[in-house]
């Protein structure tokens, strides 16, 4: 059977009136709806295989409406993820909303680590498909909640990072320190984690010139050698004491050659090389308001 045809049949069960003697004998509005339900998936999946994904994503999606007619939330919950996996690659906006419809699902029933984990999804999806900064960082936020309070401390860590790094390059600095230091103050109890250390006290300390804070960022290298001794041996500690000598004197020329030379050895990503570039622009104009 076509999935064209599954699907006429589907429809057929949910339209029909299940009356006195159908009630009687089965065809109860609950089970016509699950029997519906089962051809929707059947027809998903069929256009799963000819890669009609789209098509796919709709059929699951009416799928999961047929559970929750038939009372049946869990099970729609879960259809409504493949319904996400569906259209995730064609139609990302569709996949935006009924994944947040799943994950409403599972966090009323008070399954929040599956909920952290699908919110992680989303986020991403926000973040790189819809390029909706606002909804990833709300995203990212709910995620690193959820998971801190069911006590999966390294994965909150890795969705507040995504909170750290967005809110920094929507220029909002003062959360991100805020939101690293948090980090921070997790790596250090974790062994696991105390080697990412410097990546964390590398971005602080960025943040806060990027505040133009000179005195902040000075106060905080000095603290993050307090709590991690190792890090003074880093380059990217020598690198932060070179930036900060660069901005008190006003030299972009010697922030530029100590950049250059770390990159030699250590590429520097999109966001530090944004962060930066903001950093040298304020010298830029502050030099140019003395002119």
């Amino acid at each position: 059977m076509s999935a064209e045809e599954l699907i006429k049949q589907a429809e057929k069960k949910l339209n029909a009136q299940s009356g006195f003697f159908g009630s009687i004998f089965g065809s109860s509005t609950q089970q016509r709806c699950e029997e519906a339900a089962d051809l929707y998936v059947e027809a998903a999946n069929q256009y799963k295989l000819s890669k009609k994904l789209r098509q796919a994503g709709q059929c699951f999606e009416k799928a999961a409406e047929a559970h929750i007619k038939a009372d049946s939330k869990d099970e729609a919950a879960n259809i409504l993820v493949d319904s996400f996996k569906a259209y995730k690659s064609e139609d990302p906006a569709s996949a935006a909303r009924v994944l947040e419809q799943a994950i409403v699902f599972f966090t009323t029933r008070g399954q929040f680590r599956r909920g952290a984990n699908f919110k992680m999804d989303l986020a991403q999806l926000y973040e790189e498909e819809l390029v909706d900064l606002n909804k990833a960082l709300g995203a990212y936020e709910d995620a690193g909640d959820w998971f801190e309070s069911d006590g999966a401390s390294a994965l909150s860590s890795k969705a507040f990072l995504k909170c750290g790094d967005l809110s920094a390059l929507q220029g909002n600095y003062k959360k991100a320190t805020e939101i690293y230091q948090k980090v921070v103050k997790n790596a250090l109890g974790n062994n696991m984690s105390k080697w990412s250390l410097k990546e964390y006290f590398f971005k602080i300390v960025l943040c806060f010139l990027a505040l133009d804070d000179q005195v902040a960022a000075d106060k905080y290298l000095r603290e993050s050698v307090e709590l991690d001794s190792s890090f003074k041996t880093t380059r990217e500690f020598k690198l932060l004491t070179e930036v900060l000598e660069s901005v008190r004197e006003g030299d972009a020329e010697k922030m530029s050659e100590a950049l250059y030379e770390f990159d030699q050895f250590s590429r520097l990503d999109k966001w530090k090389t944004t962060i930066l570039l903001k950093i040298k622009d304020s010298m830029d104009a502050a030099e140019e308001d003395l002119l």
